[in-house]
């Protein structure tokens, strides 16, 4: 979460006592359906709750989707979709449109929040986005949370736990280009091993195993270090569609250390000099 969410979170906790937002059990508010005269589902004002604001949808978000089936059932019937799963099934690839673009967000728990209806121009610009969206296997999708800085510079993170992250730390922190937490590492191997192999042992283990549980969180961290905040959540089965979608939604994005940069072409013009 970004510090905003936290501390939007933290005083509810304050006054509902919930040690734990995003995963507590939380009661449904009353949902009704209503008719929809083919229209589409959009998050209502002031109708967003804490729980999905963490996951930074917004109000007037305009649900597509779910699973990728068109949605048109009213709020009363996805309540009962999201009732009919539970435990590790307990998940859904819900399609928004917003600002033009179709986006995919993965939830593994209920969105709270109040529906209204989309308008006509609304819902017809929606649908003809979504003719262009194409989905790649529902398996291979994963959460990947984008943090910007006020410049349009862009961090994308895996919330995925990367095995490499405990076997080789050190080459996990160049992979992130995460410079301090790297310098910690090489400086507490240096010194255990300078006094004990051992004990290098012993603190090369632990530590593998902390940054392993903490990856996320280190990630996040660094991230709001260098002033950048959550801005989206978008489900996707690679980092690549989700830089692609970035650049569509704002073109002022710019994504840092991004391998697959689209440079623009280079125009020769050959000019043909003619003799006499």
């Amino acid at each position: 979460m970004s510090e905003e969410d936290d501390q939007l979170a933290m005083e509810l906790n304050a006054s509902s006592g919930d040690p734990d937002l995003e995963n507590a059990p939380t009661e449904a508010a009353p949902s009704e359906d209503f008719d929809q005269n083919g229209l589409l589902l959009k998050i209502a004002v002031n109708g967003i709750t804490v729980q999905d604001y963490v996951k930074k949808l917004q109000e007037s978000d305009i649900l597509v989707a779910v699973d990728g089936k068109i949605y048109r059932d009213g709020p009363a019937k996805l309540r009962e979709i999201f009732e009919s799963r539970t435990g590790a099934e307990a998940k859904w690839i819900l399609s928004f449109w917003r600002n033009g673009q179709i986006f995919d967000i993965l939830v593994k728990s209920p969105i709270q929040s109040q529906f209204g209806l989309a308008t006509q121009q609304e819902t017809e610009w929606a649908l003809e986005q979504f003719e262009e969206h194409v989905y790649a296997e529902f398996d291979s999708y994963q959460n990947y949370e984008v943090y910007r800085d006020p410049y349009g510079v862009c961090d994308i993170l895996s919330m995925e736990k990367d095995p490499m992250t405990f076997l080789f730390p050190v080459m996990w922190c160049l992979k992130y280009r995460l410079y301090p937490p790297l310098f910690v590492l090489l400086v507490s191997y240096g010194i255990t091993l300078f006094v004990n192999l051992i004990l290098f042992v012993i603190t090369y283990i632990v530590l593998s195993r902390f940054v392993y549980l903490s990856q996320n969180n280190i990630m996040r961290s660094f991230t709001l270090f260098e002033n950048k905040n959550h801005y989206m959540t978008i489900a996707a089965s690679n980092e690549k569609d989700v830089s692609v979608l970035l650049k569509k939604m704002d073109p002022k994005n710019k994504i840092r250390f991004e391998r697959h940069a689209i440079k623009a072409p280079k125009v020769v013009h050959k000019v043909i000099l003619k003799g006499n």
